[in-house]
């Protein structure tokens, strides 16, 4: 009788570390992404209010201030504030931000560089509204409802500190608190949700990252798991605009990606 050989089973493991499991990730990635449909941000933002009242939870992004059918909140009703030391109570306007903003998605495309969107005053909501105008691909990323979240319509500055944060609607924390001081950095209850959107437009619009904002979002993700309305959100959303955040679904799937 010959003798059958068996591999060393330390030597199948070393095959498929070194070999196999680079490809076999990136592939296990690329088949849960799915193109978004959507191409007009008003009705991204029509559907998502529509998406925020059904599944009852009308709250902003960072302060978790309650918002009605008319989008009218008030400072008051909010989760997030200190109770030593809360805010005066005004009426405002909720709005929808991107997590990622367009100045960072935007930098990756042609019009955002040429100089027909740089003419005037060459800020970024002027490049919005040119590369909105020019460019598909910006339209469809700038309408992705997976970046899209409810925030305090408002036209405060930001702060010296949260000038150099890239997260959207930080403004809102002028409202609220984050361990009883202003919001600095992203409340800790939404820092996964920020690091799950932004690695999801990272890799379905091929947006780079930078090697420190990339470890930071990489810790939220780990530290904030998503919780049941994330979840929730991400079912709600495929039904209008086709595709899920897999990140969200399989958490696992960031390790997958070596480089943002």
């Amino acid at each position: 009788m010959k003798t059958r050989y068996v591999p060393c089973l330390s030597l199948i493991i070393a095959y498929f570390t070194i070999f196999a499991s680079p490809v076999l990730g990136d592939e296990i990635v690329k088949r849960h992404f799915k193109p978004s449909r959507m191409v007009s941000a008003e009705i991204s933002k029509n559907e998502l209010k529509q998406i925020y009242m059904a599944g009852n939870h009308a709250r902003t992004f960072h302060c978790g201030c309650l918002f009605d059918k008319l989008k009218q909140t008030s400072t008051k009703a909010c989760l997030r504030q200190d109770p030593a030391n809360q805010p005066k109570a005004t009426s405002q306007f909720m709005d929808w931000m991107l997590a990622m903003p367009s100045a960072t998605f935007g930098e990756s495309l042609s019009c955002w560089k040429q100089d027909s969107c740089a003419n005037g005053s060459g800020d970024s909501d002027s490049r919005t509204r040119c590369c909105s105008r020019k460019s598909p691909r910006f339209k469809r990323m700038q309408s992705d409802m997976h970046n899209l979240f409810p925030s305090i319509k408002t036209t405060l500055e930001k702060n010296a500190l949260q000038e150099d944060l890239p997260f959207g609607g930080m403004e809102e924390y002028k409202f609220c608190k984050v361990d009883g001081k202003p919001g600095l950095l992203p409340h800790p209850k939404v820092q996964g949700d920020l690091a799950r959107s932004w690695f999801y437009m990272s890799f379905l619009y091929k947006v780079d990252l930078s090697p420190q904002l990339e470890d930071q979002l990489r810790s939220w993700h780990f530290q904030d798991p998503p919780d049941p309305w994330e979840e929730k959100r991400n079912g709600m959303i495929e039904l209008v605009q086709g595709n899920r955040n897999p990140f969200i679904d399989h958490p696992e799937l960031v390790e997958r990606v070596p480089d943002f």
